[in-house]
């Protein structure tokens, strides 16, 4: 626990004190001192460490240790509802129902009266009278203070709202009406007098209509009306919601609270967004993806951040890709301390689209195209980039045009007997190669582009697509509408990328949200997130947080992750790979075969619901949504909502028809389909350089040749860079032309140098028309069937069933007897 309690401190310490008291054990992210509504100080407070270690280093030490002349108790803060929590003792906590002590027989009974001191007893005088008192001196009387209590209480009775204005007259005559009241005050004027009388006084409650008037009745505190002494005071302050405030009972209140529960959960399931409060200020983006990732797949997540610091300001929104995750996340965080900070989650509004943003970019434009722009928008901040310097063939040949300074149509035509997709791949190499040159020498480290980015750019973007000859000061403009640019990083002659460093990660989101496939002159931009490390420093290391008071329960959505069939590399048997008899059997969930149910039983568990669509239907899992109870930590309740994973989508549809609104102990359920979207990042495989290193190797393997190159083309571009040995492109079945190739080959140049400057020309960014060449060294003892067993492993999602498998094997057999060699 990040959060502790410091009891017993002295009464005039203050927050600095405290603050400097524990600062040399860490970092301290909250720091409360706690007082009564008066202002007086209770003599406890709450510490937040960043850290769990630190805070627990800190109770170690200053645990029963004195402050000047005052010992300190200092223990670990219990979480929010934890039912561990030692008894509340002082005098201002409120006492809950269960603590109340029920009092016995004599302690309970009513006090006797106390006998009434009459002031004309001859006794009572003559002891007056021999202690130097008059007979006027007032005595305090317990059954007359009862009496006055009793007459206040009655004054009082229906009288709500603000009382700033109000007078209560005490010791007024029996005999009192509101218009000797009213010429005894004269000339100042009162709005409103509510008298109650008693047997030997009267008191008024007096609204006056200015605050003037109030302070010029005060002064007539003390003075005599008929030969009474007036009392004046100040009406106590009433809560707007003392009328409300009626006690309830337990099982009242434990139906109000479930209410309330089951309302917030209703709108988390319909938004998918939680709202974080109470967040530490040295919160990152990462922390908060530390804390919620483990809940399920976060499609944003927003800390809002102050432009002026670059610190949180205390709160952020979270949203889920699926809602039922979010509500497993309010049902474990809320209330949890997390950096020595409780925090409090509140369901989240949905979020409002700014549609006239895009107005001008969607002008004529059919409803298709706005929707393909709109899924383009909605999908442009993903993880994955296929190439982080990709150029537009357009603007390769404009760019390379104007530097030679010929004409378009020269320069993919030609006088040689090259074609126009070889010359245009051999600009793009160059440009490519220029580009980088240039990143190099303003810091930007080209080894981040070349591997998949484990962690992105908060501020840096990489802008792409541009035209030929853009101009930078227009794309800084464009840049510049949303914040201040930190860095801008164009190459000065024909720039057909950049990169764009914001001054901050808020101006940088919304740059990213407006521009991203946004048309810049005749062509839309490509936007990417930059790797954490392009400028060359270390990709920061994962945070380390730990959400304290977190149940360790299984994810909510367990029955619909279904993972993939994972690709294991089987044991090669002379020179085949064989499938394991133990794997043929094995039954694997389709994808989008899951049920969302709604409106379960609380009772209901995930037995029954697995047995009751078992019943029809072969079910791979069935899991009720459970949280913590708040009152005994130790116990689960449910959510009132599950999932039931099929084998098969069909059976899952025919389930959604025939069991919607079934009962299922006593509840008519709901059902709906849950779609996981498959998301390309989590399936895509970037493509890139093998970790094969050349070694003697002068062997290339080329993947991704488009069908309608040749072999000529493929060698017209490889001996631009050296003397070739070999080329060959391996034919499909039955094929005889020269284009009926099967999209890759291997080209051996004649010496290493030749083979390793090729490969750093092409092995970045270079298209062959359209498609990007993937290059990586072969091994020398390669073979065409070794490569499409590689190959098939690599891109394949799963292994076969035996017979799959032994009708690849046959194909391949076939087709290994009529490559060419």
């Amino acid at each position: 626990m990040s959060r502790l309690i410091v009891k017993g401190l002295p009464p005039g310490f203050t927050e600095d004190k405290l603050r400097r008291h524990f600062s040399g054990h860490g970092a301290i992210t909250d720091c409360q001192l706690k007082y009564t509504r008066d202002g007086v100080f209770r003599r406890f407070a709450f510490v937040g460490f960043d850290t769990e270690e630190n805070a627990r280093k800190a109770a170690q030490y200053f645990d029963n240790t004195f402050v000047g002349t005052t010992r300190i108790y200092v223990e670990e803060c219990k979480p929010f509802g934890d039912n561990t929590k030692p008894r509340a003792w002082s005098k201002y906590s409120k006492e809950k129902e269960s603590q109340k002590r029920p009092l016995n027989d004599e302690e309970g009974a009513p006090a006797p009266p106390v006998k009434k001191v009459k002031l004309d007893d001859p006794k009572m005088a003559e002891f007056l009278q021999l202690h130097g008192k008059e007979k006027e001196v007032e005595i305090s009387h317990p059954q007359d203070a009862a009496e006055g209590g009793d007459l206040l209480k009655e004054l009082m009775d229906g009288i709500f709202g603000d009382t700033s204005l109000s007078l209560i007259f005490s010791g007024l005559p029996t005999t009192i009406k509101p218009v000797s009241l009213k010429e005894w005050l004269s000339p100042i004027r009162f709005k409103a007098c509510k008298i109650v009388r008693h047997d030997e006084e009267a008191k008024a409650f007096v609204t006056f209509n200015r605050a003037p008037d109030v302070r010029r009745a005060l002064l007539r505190n003390d003075q005599y009306l008929g030969g009474y002494r007036v009392k004046i005071e100040k009406a106590p302050q009433l809560k707007e919601e003392s009328k409300a405030e009626e006690q309830l009972s337990p099982e009242e209140e434990a139906a109000a609270r479930k209410s309330e529960t089951e309302k917030i959960t209703a709108s988390i399931l319909d938004t998918g967004r939680l709202f974080v409060r109470n967040l530490p200020y040295i919160c990152t983006n990462d922390d908060l993806m530390f804390l919620f990732k483990p809940f399920g797949e976060i499609a944003e997540c927003q800390n809002v951040l102050d432009k002026k610091t670059g610190k949180s300001k205390g709160f952020a929104v979270v949203t889920f890709v699926f809602p039922e995750n979010a509500a497993a996340a309010y049902a474990a965080l809320d209330g949890s301390v997390f950096k020595g900070r409780m925090l409090h989650l509140l369901p989240g509004e949905e979020k409002r689209e700014d549609k006239a943003l895009d107005a001008a970019t969607q002008k004529g434009l059919s409803q298709f195209q706005k929707e393909k722009q709109a899924n383009l928008k909605a999908s442009a901040g993903r993880s994955y980039s296929w190439n982080a310097l990709f150029l537009g063939a357009n603007a390769v040949a404009d760019t390379l045009a104007s530097k030679l300074g010929v004409s378009k149509a020269d320069l993919l035509t030609g006088d040689d007997d090259g074609t126009a997709g070889v010359r245009l791949a051999l600009a793009e190499t160059r440009l490519v190669r220029e580009t980088r040159d240039f990143l190099t020498k303003h810091g930007v480290k080209l080894d981040a582009f070349s591997r998949p980015a484990v962690r992105r750019s908060a501020t840096v973007i990489i802008v792409k697509n541009l035209p030929a000859n853009s101009d930078q000061e227009e794309l800084r403009r464009m840049f510049g509408r949303f914040g201040d640019i930190k860095q801008f990083i164009m190459p000065p002659e024909g720039g057909v990328s950049a990169i764009v460093e914001m001054d901050n990660c808020i101006d940088a989101k919304k740059a990213f949200t407006a521009l991203a496939y946004s048309r810049f002159r005749n062509q839309p931009l490509y936007l990417e997130w930059a790797p954490g490390d392009v400028f060359g420093e270390e990709a920061a290391a994962e945070p380390v947080v730990a959400a304290e008071s977190v149940v360790a329960a299984e994810p909510v959505v367990a029955a619909e992750s279904v993972a993939a069939a994972s690709t294991e590399k089987t044991e090669e048997g002379e020179g085949k790979n064989e499938i394991k008899s133990g794997n043929e059997t094995e039954r694997r969930p389709e994808q989008n075969a899951t049920l969302f149910v709604k409106n379960l039983n609380f009772d209901t568990n995930d037995k029954t619901l697995f047995s009751h669509f078992n019943d029809m239907w072969p079910v791979a899992k069935a899991t009720v949504s459970m949280k913590k109870d708040v009152k005994y930590p130790e116990k689960m309740l449910s959510m009132g909502f599950g999932f039931v994973q099929f084998y098969t989508k069909a059976d899952a549809e025919a389930a959604l028809r025939q069991c919607q609104g079934e009962l299922i102990d006593g509840h008519a359920v709901e059902l709906k389909l849950s779609h996981r979207e498959q998301h390309q990042e989590e399936n895509a495989k970037r493509k890139g350089v093998s970790n094969l290193e050349q070694g003697d190797c002068t062997n290339i393997i080329v993947r991704n040749i488009p069908f309608q190159a040749t072999k000529k083309e493929i060698t017209q571009l490889f001996s631009a860079f050296g003397e070739l040995k070999t080329v060959r492109l391996p034919k499909k079945v039955g094929g005889s032309g020269a284009t009926s190739h099967r999209g890759f080959g291997f080209v051996d140049f004649m010496t290493k140098g030749d083979a390793k400057r090729a490969f750093e020309a092409l092995v970045h960014s270079t298209h062959l028309y359209g498609r990007r060449l993937v290059l990586e060294w072969a091994k020398t003892e390669d073979t065409v069937e070794e490569l499409r067993e590689r190959t098939k492993e690599k891109f394949s999602g799963e292994k076969g069933f035996k017979k799959r498998k032994d009708r690849l094997d046959a194909i391949e057999k076939e087709m290994a007897s009529m490559a060419e060699v």
